[in-house]
Order: C-alpha cells, then sequence, then structure tokens
C-alpha cells in the first residue's frame, strides 16, 4: 500500500526535525538519480525494478513510489528550443542550435515585414500563433 500525501509530507518533515539532511537531498533529486525508465516501471508497480537499481536502506518501496508520484515527470519527448524554451518535435537546426517551427516562422515574418518596411513592425495579432 503507497503513502498518502498527508503521510509522506510527515515522512519529510520528521526528516527535517531530525536533520537527516541525506534523506532530504535524496527525495528531492530523486528525478536525477533513477533513469526515467525506471521511473516509469515504478509508476506501474513493477517491483522487478528492484533488481537493476541500488536504493539506500532507510528507503522502502512504499516510500519511493510516493516520491515518485509527488515529482511530475518531465516529459523528455522532443529537442529544446532556445527561444521560447519548449520542447517541440519539429523545427530545425540553426548554428547547433534547435529552433522551434513556430518560434522560426514568427523570425521569418519578421524578416518579411522588415525588408518591406523597417519602421513598420507588426502587431502580436499579426504574428502566427
Amino acid at each position: 500500500m503507497s503513502l498518502t500525501n498527508q503521510e509522506l509530507e510527515n515522512k519529510i518533515n520528521e526528516w527535517m526535525r531530525h536533520g537527516d539532511i541525506e534523506k532530504m537531498q535524496w527525495a528531492e533529486n530523486i528525478q536525477k538519480k533513477l533513469l526515467a525508465s525506471s521511473i516509469q516501471r515504478i509508476k506501474q508497480n513493477d517491483k522487478t525494478v528492484l533488481r537493476e537499481i541500488v536504493l539506500p536502506k532507510w528507503l522502502d518501496w512504499d516510500l519511493l513510489r510516493a516520491l515518485i508520484d509527488r515529482k511530475p515527470v518531465k516529459d523528455t519527448t522532443g529537442r529544446h528550443c532556445i527561444l521560447c524554451d519548449m520542447l517541440y518535435d519539429n523545427g530545425i537546426h540553426f548554428n547547433e542550435k534547435f529552433i522551434c517551427e513556430s518560434c522560426f516562422l514568427k523570425l521569418k515574418y519578421l524578416d518579411v515585414h522588415k525588408q518591406a518596411d523597417p519602421m513598420q513592425l507588426p502587431s502580436e495579432s499579426e504574428w502566427i500563433p
């Protein structure tokens, strides 16, 4: 049986009171300590993952599941756009940097208007979403 959010918060508060910095750091950095595939398997309640990962002795299965469920997993599909700071599948690589399709079209649209009349910038309603 998995821990409830209240029980998990009580456990974390207990660690704070007792000064268990190692446990608090481990709980905060759980996404960095485990592979994304392992996290997905833990969310699916697949206990065979315990054979493949190394956990501290104080961390049991219920606490592990509660800590994993506490933090949302970042979506790792797509590439990181340097302009809008979002993940996208479609876009171009320019000077070894990825620009999503939406930002590229906005830049292209700005460039077209700039050549026509450099003093007239398009309003936000004219930008392509």
